[in-house]
């Protein structure tokens, strides 16, 4: 893959009407899955957002997925939270997963699987990145009165609990998830084409 297709695939591609279609659908999936979670203990809660994410990721790339993931964060917070505030502080942490889940799951031709590699990567990132410390720094600087190292500590000591339960359960659903033969075949009938003529006009700009 030559420099100019690596680009064009962190830039922020045109899309087609069915493509905007699929990613209005994974839009609502991703706000419908975001009202049911389940409670692994009293106090550790866990959600299946991310699969909606992974899927944008793998369709979109990086910049449509992070752009995407950002609205929907200020959506649910700002109508379907009660007495939400969005921030932009949160937001920091939205954007970054964005990125990952585009970054790593997005790839040319979308018959080739997902390597475990990847999305183990990715995953060690969102979890202990993103949700355990850039989300955990958010949430003291956004709630708590003080803003020291030892407050910082004590609220990542009492997140890491979910971390390290919900990271084996996010591995093994994101790798089920991406590399499905029903997600597969999406990815033929919606993206083949275009990419196909992406691949092509790269090929003769590279000639020339």
């Amino acid at each position: 893959m030559n420099k100019h297709t690596v680009f064009k695939q962190w830039g922020l591609s045109s899309l087609s009407i069915q493509q905007l279609v699929l990613l209005a659908v994974l839009m609502a999936l991703s706000l419908v899955i975001g009202k049911f979670s389940v409670m692994l203990t009293p106090t550790i809660k866990i959600s299946f957002v991310f699969l909606a994410s992974s899927l944008m990721g793998r369709f979109f790339g990086p910049i449509w997925t992070m752009l995407v993931m950002v609205l929907l964060d200020f959506v649910n917070v700002t109508f379907f939270v009660a007495h939400g505030a969005w921030s932009p502080i949160m937001a920091f942490g939205v954007v970054l997963a964005g990125l990952i889940y585009g970054g790593f799951f997005y790839q040319q031709p979308l018959t080739k699987t997902v390597h475990w590699g990847k999305i183990l990567v990715a995953v060690l990132l969102i979890t202990f990145v993103v949700n355990f410390l850039v989300n955990t720094f958010a949430l003291m600087v956004m709630y708590s009165p003080q803003h020291s190292w030892s407050v910082f500590s004590a609220m990542l000591s009492a997140r890491l609990p979910k971390q390290l339960i919900f990271f084996p359960i996010q591995l093994i659903l994101t790798y089920l998830v991406l590399n499905n033969r029903i997600v597969t075949q999406i990815g033929q009938q919606f993206f083949a084409p275009q990419r196909k003529e992406t691949a092509q006009a790269d090929s003769i700009q590279t000639k020339a």
